[in-house]
């Protein structure tokens, strides 16, 4: 589900996702393909999980659904949905095939998309990353008078921008303790930056019931100027996860676009006291 600044008019809101996973990631030597290796979800983690919005004062202030579904060709699918209810909202999607690793099924990342609305209703840019033709594009809406840009993905392509509900399990589940990626903006152009996801300070878990909930932070790596000069700036992007049922998906939080509103996403079941500060 890393912020994704977006390459609009100035007077027009700039749209940013993050969205949609050292972590069994492997490089690879192959061209054209993700050198990330995300784990297969467990059978019961497929289908829709029904999860509402909130701002970050704890008001519920819209619908919201994370879903995992098997493809007629064997690969998997990654869809998120958030938002206001008829206002700003965003949707992630993401396709992936299983590939074999040392006789363990993992996933590779085909292809991710991801657009924002504007509180009116207004498209903003679709940004797609292809990690098969090895490229990702930045394209205003129809009508708009802003220019596509388009850039060829780095070697080794690391870039996840959607399926992070898949990248943080092994964090939650104590399998390592930080995942190194990429993550692709268009915010003043196509652009590529380094990032990390880290588990937050054990004082911020929490156990309820048969849960044991763990915040996995998402931001710049600071390793290069553009990815150290964003520090001071990026949003605040975690992912919770639950460690006692396989790292499933419990919650996230990610601003719907640049300078817009911050929102928690939080599946059906769960307390929203557990994961929103104040």
């Amino acid at each position: 589900m890393a912020p994704m600044p977006r390459h609009l008019p100035r007077s027009q809101p700039r749209s940013t996702c993050c969205v949609g996973l050292a972590i069994a990631l492997f490089a690879t030597a192959a061209s054209a393909e993700s050198a990330l290796q995300l784990p297969y979800p467990p059978p019961e983690a497929f289908g829709v999980t029904p999860a509402s919005t909130y701002d970050e004062e704890g008001q519920r202030v819209g619908d919201a659904r994370v879903q995992l579904e098997r493809l007629a060709n064997g690969h998997v699918a990654v869809h998120l949905r958030s938002g206001f209810d008829g206002g700003a909202r965003i949707a992630l999607d993401a396709e992936l095939a299983p590939i074999d690793v040392d006789g363990r099924r993992m996933l590779r990342i085909l292809h991710e998309r991801s657009q924002s609305h504007d509180p009116d209703g207004k498209p903003l840019v679709v940004l797609e990353v292809d990690h098969v033709k090895g490229v990702a594009s930045c394209t205003p809406p129809e009508g708009d008078a802003g220019d596509p840009s388009q850039l060829e993905l780095p070697t080794p392509d690391r870039i996840v921008n959607v399926p992070l509900n898949l990248l943080f399990q092994p964090l939650a589940n104590g399998d390592t303790d930080r995942v190194d990626t990429q993550a692709f903006f268009c915010l003043g152009g196509a652009r590529v930056m380094g990032f990390n996801g880290k588990l937050a300070s054990p004082r911020k878990n929490s156990e309820t019931g048969n849960r044991k909930i763990r915040e996995v932070r998402y931001g710049p790596d600071g390793k290069g100027l553009l990815s150290w000069a964003a520090r001071p700036f990026a949003p605040k992007i975690s992912f919770w996860m639950d460690a006692a049922n396989n790292g499933a998906y419990v919650a996230h939080r990610m601003p719907l676009y640049s300078r817009g509103p911050v929102v928690y996403v939080i599946a059906e079941g769960i307390d929203p006291e557990a994961v929103i500060t104040r």
